[in-house]
């Protein structure tokens, strides 16, 4: 079967979640047998290459996001669509898009996320193929919860706005798709509450836990934070955790020492490494799953979110310890005091790490437990998942479409 994955930057099994959902996404269509080909939107100035995704699939760049920026945000004011889509919706991207589905003869188009969603007019307009949109959260959720957390009524009013026309814009999208994939049930219902005539389907999230469960190092590292900074719900955790949270730890614990690992941070987050003996900045790291092996205990303080964290699953499979916001694992299926600890206020996420951090025997039940869990769910090497099962379903049934 022939498949093009349409995707803004390059899939890769390192850092930034959604890049890695993906890049395991492909791995596992590729190990099935199919011809995948990724079709990447990237950034002109970025000088990152295709990297891993190159050996499993052929991959077709195309330079031409504009970058973030305040003279962009302000001309995205009178915009109908919302900034993180107006960013990535290029005319000439979705031409190429359709010509790629048109040529290859394709069998089924991926879109792999929302933000590359204004090419599937062109691509109707190109070819008979199915279109699968594989949502990894619900970007209407994730925005709302943005305005609802920014300082000063200008920053509110504005984040408020790009929520109204993401949530217009995800509702049209989603109902234009032949079938949603959501990573939870908890995104599915929003997504269906939130499109009616859109078909969605939940469907775990897949990667290589094997190979990080097989792993082993010794503790080293009392408290990691790992995520992308470039992306605002990371931040926010980052900053809260840091406010409202980690002095309560030092007051308990004085020795704790916080590690923070993630490309795309801002300056404000070196500083806070520098003005501080116990925070450490590491910034983007090549063997992020050694980090989670070395830790006695990952933090996961969201406060803003959608989807599935792939940290979290990457954490349990290396046999760490887990505290979280509800929100931080928000459609994992887990259990709180059986996989990972979870505390929605600064003064009980403070208790509970504490508490692991002088319970090694606390942290390795916990961290076997969640590292069953995650080989039991999330094992994008089993011999066939649920994504390849629906994309051959929706490739068969293009390929009647055609006959």
């Amino acid at each position: 079967m022939r498949i093009l994955y349409v995707t803004q930057g390059f899939p890769e099994p390192r850092m930034a979640g959604g890049q890695i959902a993906a890049y395991y996404n492909v791995l596992q269509l590729a190990r099935a047998g199919h011809d995948v080909t990724v079709h990447s939107l990237v950034d002109a100035s970025s000088r990152t290459g295709p990297g891993r995704i190159a050996e499993i699939a052929r991959v077709v760049p195309f330079e031409g996001v504009p970058p973030n920026s305040l003279a962009n945000y302000a001309a995205n004011l009178l915009d109908p669509l919302p900034w993180p889509i107006r960013r990535y919706a290029s005319r000439e991207f979705a031409s190429r898009t359709a010509d790629l589905a048109a040529s290859d003869d394709c069998d089924l188009v991926l879109f792999n996320s929302l933000h590359s969603a204004t090419a599937l007019p062109a691509v109707r307009a190109a070819t008979r193929a199915p279109c699968l949109l594989v949502a990894h959260n619900v970007q209407s959720t994730i925005m709302r919860l943005y305005a609802e957390f920014q300082p000063g009524p200008a920053r509110r009013l504005y984040a408020s706005l790009q929520w109204r026309k993401m949530l217009s814009f995800e509702r049209r999208a989603c109902a234009e798709f032949d079938l949603v994939t959501a990573y939870s049930d908890v995104d599915r219902s929003e997504l269906e509450a939130l499109a009616p005539g859109a078909h969605v389907r939940a469907i775990p999230l897949r990667l290589d836990v094997r190979s990080i469960a097989e792993g082993s190092a010794e503790e080293d590292l009392d408290l990691l934070f790992v995520g992308y900074l470039g992306w605002a719900p990371n931040l926010d955790s980052l900053r809260w955790f840091l406010d409202a949270i980690f002095g309560l730890v030092g007051e308990r614990r004085p020795e704790t020492e916080l590690t923070i690992a993630g490309a795309g941070a801002p300056p404000w987050v070196e500083q806070a490494a520098d003005g501080s003996e116990n925070v450490r900045f590491l910034g983007p790291v090549e063997g992020v799953h050694n980090l989670f092996r070395r830790s006695r205990v990952l933090v996961v303080p969201l406060r803003i979110g959608s989807g599935v964290r792939v940290k979290i699953i990457e954490a349990m499979a290396a046999g760490r310890a887990v505290v979280s916001t509800s929100k931080g694992c928000e459609g994992l299926d887990v259990s709180p005091g059986r996989h990972l600890e979870i505390a929605d206020t600064p003064e009980a996420f403070a208790d509970a790490v504490v508490a692991l951090l002088e319970s090694p025997g606390r942290r390795a039940e916990l961290g076997e437990r969640g590292r069953r869990r995650a080989l039991e769910r999330h094992d994008a090497l089993a011999a066939r998942t649920e994504l390849t099962a629906i994309c051959e379903e929706l490739g068969a049934e293009g390929r009647r479409g055609k006959e």
